[in-house]
């Protein structure tokens, strides 16, 4: 697995936001928090690329809206068979694609197919998650109906059954509910809500496993499974302890300067199988 990771610019205070303590966001614990991170995921084994920091881009550092890269549906270990550049709803954020997707290519195979979501759709990568031969594709603010629907057409043209998920007060469907495996996910009432939403078939109880999340700590429902660990931000005791009890190898990892910039784990990286 390759990890793509940019480190923070000026750090994400500048970062679209809207959590109250945006402006408590300290530039060089950011950077430090970052590194420990980043440190973090080389320790489980992935294969790590990073990108310099661009300072004209205070967002670049969640990374994971930049990019969905799909391997064959129902096999999460086998490699990328597509790439898809997203089109990201914040126009800001829109010149942040091209060096991700670049950097991407340089890993996958010559033959990897390369799409891209066209105007007028928007998508952020934190509205995707991909499990098993699902994917579920969140309606937000950042992601319209014609953004999904590409997407959703060119899953459903490797294999995938996709799942137009409805996301209500909170930034991305990725924001309260995340993958562990091809059958168990993460997330609190209301991320569970939204997946239902998308129909009886996003996440049926006898097939998939739901491991609950407290609503009052929802940054803990953020979770990115890597290496056979679960890495989460640190300060959520009834997220991780959620997570020890479903069996999962949680590694707490200090992240409140992103958390306040509305980030977790999973927007910062941006995986390539």
């Amino acid at each position: 697995m390759t990890v793509i990771g940019p480190e923070p610019a000026a750090a994400p205070r500048h970062a679209l936001s809207g959590h109250p303590d945006r402006d408590r966001i300290d530039p060089q614990r950011a950077l430090e928090q970052h590194r420990a991170f980043v440190g973090a995921l080389g320790a489980s084994g992935a294969d790590l690329v990073h990108l310099p920091p661009d300072p004209r881009l205070p967002d670049a550092c969640f990374v994971s809206d930049t990019l969905v890269a799909l391997p064959p549906a129902g096999d999460p270990g086998a490699s990328t068979v597509a790439l898809v550049a997203t089109r990201p709803g914040a126009p800001s954020r829109r010149d942040e694609v091209p060096s991700v997707i670049q950097c991407a290519r340089r890993v996958v195979r010559p033959d990897t197919a390369v799409q891209r979501i066209e105007e007028p759709g928007t998508l952020d990568g934190g509205d995707v998650i991909v499990y098993g031969d699902r994917i579920a594709i969140g309606l937000s603010e950042r992601t319209n109906r014609a953004g999904a629907e590409q997407l959703a057409r060119i899953a459903e043209g490797l294999g995938y059954r996709a799942y137009l998920c409805p996301v209500e007060d909170r930034l991305h469907l990725a924001s309260a509910v995340t993958v562990l495996g091809p059958r168990r996910l993460v997330g609190t009432g209301s991320g569970f809500a939204s997946l239902d939403a998308g129909g009886p078939g996003a996440a049926p109880a006898h097939e998939v496993e739901r491991v609950l999340v407290p609503e009052d700590q929802v940054a803990g429902a953020n979770v990115l499974a890597l290496g056979g660990r679960c890495f989460v931000a640190a300060g959520h005791p009834a997220a991780t302890g959620a997570l020890t009890g479903a069996g999962e190898d949680v590694v707490e990892t200090e992240l409140d300067q992103f958390t306040r910039a509305d980030g977790g784990p999973t927007c910062l990286v941006a995986l390539v199988p």
